[in-house]
């Protein structure tokens, strides 16, 4: 486990209750749902493998109702589940996106489940995927809408509005519901650290960046080295842009023939390429939601109504793309399918994250009832997590598990951490042990480095022990 996945474990765990959680997620900007999921879960153990546990039901959960319900071939199906991102990052990592795709792809069963829509339940799935993350908003809104727009125009659901319009109204509020308690849970304290304005100005660069992103979500083949992950086989971001810009263009096409899928696959797409754009990068989990609202899309079409297109050149393109498509989501597929196993065989042969290994060395050696400080907090918080005791955090001058990404977090050097450390020591006349995700290089007689752990595939999280004396111990 690395620093995001312990941080929403010690929310949970290190909350008293729910209002307590909710206070503490003030900073996160995600909501609530994942949080609340494993406070239960910690209402019974602090053992982190059960959120673990509980997480890969979830990406099992999805892959279930993906095998059963949806309209793919058995080998695509095969190709998908072991793809980079059902397969890998969302199931061997423990994050909120899980349940995100449970929820998608339980909405796609619901919605094709009979002829005659239940939206009470659909939105109901729409109001628990709004409560993943940002990008289950997106994908809620985009599906919302859709379904609205399909009941405004389909002329059998008009002939029976008096019998379905109680049930209408009240999934719409329940729908929208959905969409304010995200925006509420999301509205940062004054004093966050986290907030970032929105970028509206022309900016060349970003545009590539975000368009790039399309290639990234569809083709997560890691680049082969040791530090693979987020990275991309391809380097060249110019060319990433090409290739996403067939990408978006084929896909556009092909669902040109299915109206209403293809107003969901351009208007969520649209969604989160202006939020990357205009507020955050993000990073490739958050890029294959892309990728995910490809798969509904085609899911959907296939068993929606083909309509005809009104100009002929279209509709030569559309025919072309139609006749290829197998080949091109095989190509998808098998892409997905070869990042899944690198990924994969990478993470089975390197520690991911080295904070493990750290809190075992401590633990072994009987260091781990020592004073602990910890820089940067992120890292070591990880650290904190596996040997489940506080850390006191020089950065926001306070002792505590998780981080609070609030203002008092400040970036210091070695020389300002080994001084906060050695007052420490200085206070409890005794040693003090010192985590950093960083090589101290300092020279310093009171100053031992006991053990380094370098060797994680993030090296945000490569980690330097070192035990500082009391310094009145060391002069003489």
């Amino acid at each position: 486990m690395w620093q995001d996945e312990w941080q929403a474990w010690m929310i949970a765990r290190d909350s008293a209750s729910l209002p307590a959680l909710f206070r503490n997620l003030r900073y996160e900007g995600h909501p609530g749902l994942w949080y609340v999921l494993l406070y239960l879960i910690t209402r019974f153990t602090h053992q982190a493998l059960a959120g673990q546990l509980f997480h890969l039901l979830i990406a099992t959960a999805a892959v279930y109702i993906f095998l059963k319900y949806s309209p793919f071939t058995t080998l695509q199906k095969a190709l998908f589940i072991f793809g980079y991102f059902p397969f890998y990052e969302y199931a061997a990592l423990s994050r909120n996106y899980a349940a995100g795709i449970l929820l998608v792809f339980a909405w796609c069963a619901c919605y094709q489940a009979t002829p005659r829509k239940n939206y009470l339940w659909l939105s109901l799935i729409l109001f628990l995927l709004s409560q993943t993350s940002v990008y289950g908003l997106f994908l809620a809104m985009a599906l919302g809408t859709m379904l609205i727009l399909q009941v405004l125009g389909d002329n059998r659901e008009r002939i029976n509005w008096r019998q379905i319009k109680y049930d209408l109204a009240i999934s719409i509020v329940i729908f929208l519901s959905g969409i304010i308690l995200f925006i509420y849970q999301l509205v940062q304290p004054a004093d966050s650290g986290n907030v970032v304005g929105w970028n509206f100005n022309y900016d060349l660069n970003n545009l590539i960046f975000t368009i790039s992103t399309i290639w990234k979500g569809f083709v997560p083949i890691p680049a082969m080295n040791y530090h693979f992950w987020n990275s991309n086989i391809i380097s060249s971001q110019v060319m990433q842009f090409c290739l996403a810009l067939f990408i978006i263009g084929y896909s556009c096409v092909l669902f040109l023939r299915t109206p209403a899928v293809f107003f969901l696959f351009v208007f969520g797409t649209l969604e989160i390429l202006v939020f990357t754009y205009t507020k955050y990068p993000g990073s490739l989990r958050h890029h294959g939601h892309l990728f995910i609202l490809f798969m509904v899309c085609w899911w959907l079409s296939s068993a929606s109504p083909e309509g005809k297109i009104k100009w002929k050149l279209m509709e030569r393109i559309a025919d072309f793309t139609g006749a290829h498509k197998n080949k091109f989501l095989y190509a998808i597929l098998s892409a997905q399918l070869i990042a899944g196993i690198a990924a994969s065989g990478m993470d089975l042969l390197q520690p991911f994250s080295g904070s493990k290994a750290a809190a075992k060395y401590l633990r072994d050696h009987k260091l781990d009832d020592l004073v602990m400080v910890g820089d940067e907090d992120d890292a070591a918080s990880a650290v904190s997590g596996y040997l489940n005791r506080r850390i006191f955090y020089p950065s926001s001058d306070r002792l505590g598990s998780f981080v609070i990404w609030d203002q008092k977090r400040k970036r210091l050097d070695n020389n300002q951490v080994l001084k906060v450390a050695q007052e420490l020591a200085a206070d409890n006349t005794k040693e003090v042990l010192l985590i950093l995700n960083r090589d101290l290089g300092l020279s310093d007689p009171g100053v031992t480095l006991l053990k380094k752990f370098s060797e994680s595939i993030i090296p945000a999280e490569n980690y330097y022990l070192y035990l500082v004396r009391n310094k009145s111990k060391t002069n003489p």
